[in-house]
């Protein structure tokens, strides 16, 4: 009886769950639309251990990250046609930008070092920093 419903369950998530299809992004391979993705722009998303941040990046490349209470200043550049590298007072990862097809604001960022990838929200409009 308890292997049926295990089973029923998980047939029941498999049926249920929403695949994630290469059809769904686009890859960004234009550095003026990179531009403007970072321009008076303010990211939303979630690190990869599930904590929520927010980043804001202004138009003359400055920016500033959001995290556990952390405020960490960096530095945007568009690189090439496909990447975005960021300064940071550790390190400089560079990365490569997907837009959602159906969903104007949402956007897929992927690590170029490891691939990691992140799906964030865009919105117009940055605060004061």
């Amino acid at each position: 009886m308890r292997t049926t419903i295990l089973i029923a369950g998980a047939a029941f998530c498999l049926a249920t769950a929403v695949p994630v299809q290469a059809s769904d992004w686009e890859d960004i391979k234009d550095p003026a639309a990179l531009r403007a993705l970072y321009s008076n722009k303010t990211f939303k998303g979630k690190d990869y251990l599930d904590r929520p941040f927010v980043g804001h990046y202004r138009a003359d490349g400055q920016g500033v990250m959001i995290s556990q209470g952390a405020r960490v200043p960096r530095s945007w550049s568009v690189k090439g046609n496909d990447q975005v590298c960021v300064k940071l007072p550790w390190e400089s990862p560079c990365y490569r930008f997907q837009r959602h097809t159906a969903k104007a604001d949402v956007y897929r960022v992927i690590n170029v070092a490891n691939d990691m990838a992140t799906v964030i929200t865009v919105e117009d409009g940055v605060p004061q920093f």
